[in-house]
């Protein structure tokens, strides 16, 4: 496999995961980290089940008896040369993945309860778009070396790193091997935080119960229509009860629609509104930002109504400029409603710009979608509840 990134969407078939598990948590006894308990799961199942999603195949670095994860069913890799701290997993994880035919791996500590569902996607966009071997997170002003997404090609140059450099510190890594950063926000929660003391594992079950999911952005490559997705989703949600708002396009421009039979659909009354307006003989069409003004409405009645999910069929040129849909889309958001959206990959950096960072990225795939939304629904479990009581009062 090639270790360039040409489109995000393939990137998780090229993708191995590793859970970095190697540290000896001196400060809460000696114990696995991974096995406490926050929001009613350990961390350990929290960190497979978020990087399940977003690789083709998962294992874990740890050293001693490897017996003592067998329930998690995954492959257990040690250090090759005992000592050497991360880089020492690292190394080890780059190893099994170019063994199993990988090119890309994607990395994360075993203590980090919150990680993103969208890593893979914006760690490949920040590589890709700095040209780079890796990508490293970021979340306020702070990296965190240990997430990351590493070029499987680049093992021998950490090696000799490590081993006749004597190099151990993860971010002289990072900078040696050119690694780019993305970027996540660092509230309402950091997404990153993680737990190496009694202290902040109490603090860790506390946020749990502080949960906000954000808007979602499902990611097509550049030739691609993300409509009839949306359009099946919405389906299956107003199946369910949802109250849907916002708004999809039907027909197309580059589906050889003629222009009055591509509307805009308010998904609450079903108003269509003609979004594109003939420039006269021979000249085509190009978009009637007024109809697209008159159909904000529609965006601006469901944020009144509390109606979710709010749909808008795609982040385009006009909102990627701050006009169209960007202002009713941007208030939606910062109420916390449930918006849902298409981004291409090639205005995805302006996206990320336009909601800063505010977001998760989506594949272009059903299952993608129905996780979003029942992140949504998910009620507070009593535990969660109960957190969260304490949390309002003492925080």
């Amino acid at each position: 496999m090639t270790a360039s990134i040409e489109t995000l969407i393939q990137l998780r078939a090229a993708t191995a995961g590793l859970i970095l598990a190697g540290g000896g948590a001196v400060r809460l006894g000696g114990m696995d980290k991974g096995r406490l308990l926050v929001g009613g799961q350990s961390v350990l199942a929290r960190v497979s089940a978020t990087l399940r999603g977003q690789c083709a195949a998962l294992a874990l670095s740890a050293n001693g008896d490897a017996g003592r994860f067998a329930d998690l069913g995954m492959p257990v890799l040690a250090d090759e040369v005992p000592g050497l701290g991360p880089l020492g997993g690292l190394l080890a994880g780059l190893d099994w993945a170019a063994a199993q035919g990988f090119a890309w791996l994607l990395t994360a500590p075993a203590d980090t309860p919150f990680l993103p569902p969208d890593l893979l996607l914006r760690l490949g966009h920040a590589a890709r778009e700095g040209g780079a071997p890796a990508a490293i997170a970021a979340s306020g002003a702070r990296t965190h070396g240990v997430v990351g997404l590493w070029a499987v090609a680049q093992a021998p140059r950490l090696r000799a790193l490590l081993l006749e450099a004597g190099q151990r510190k993860v971010g002289a890594w990072a900078q040696a091997c050119g690694a780019a950063t993305a970027t996540w926000p660092d509230e309402p929660v950091d997404l990153f935080f993680n737990i190496n003391t009694p202290a902040e594992h109490e603090v860790a079950v506390h946020l749990a119960a502080r949960r906000q999911p954000l808007s979602g952005a499902v990611v097509v490559a550049r030739s691609e229509d993300g409509a009839p997705l949306l359009a099946a989703f919405a389906a299956e949600a107003r199946a369910r009860g949802a109250r849907l708002g916002g708004l999809l396009q039907h027909g197309s421009k580059a589906g050889g629609d003629r222009p009055e039979d591509v509307t805009l659909v308010a998904q609450d009354t079903g108003e269509m509104f003609p979004i594109l307006q003939r420039l006269g003989q021979g000249r085509g069409c190009m978009v009637d930002e007024q109809a697209v003004c008159g159909a904000s409405a529609a965006l601006r009645r469901a944020r009144d109504g509390g109606l979710a999910p709010v749909l808008v069929n795609k982040f385009g040129p006009l909102e990627a400029e701050g006009l169209g849909l960007a202002d009713d889309m941007l208030a939606l958001m910062a109420d916390g409603a449930a918006l849902l959206t298409t981004v291409t990959e090639s205005r995805l950096a302006a996206w990320l710009r336009f909601c800063g960072g505010a977001c998760t990225l989506l594949a272009p795939e059903p299952a993608a979608l129905e996780q979003w939304w029942q992140n949504w629904c998910a009620p507070l479990t009593e535990g969660e509840a109960a957190a969260g009581q304490a949390t309002q009062s003492s925080w």
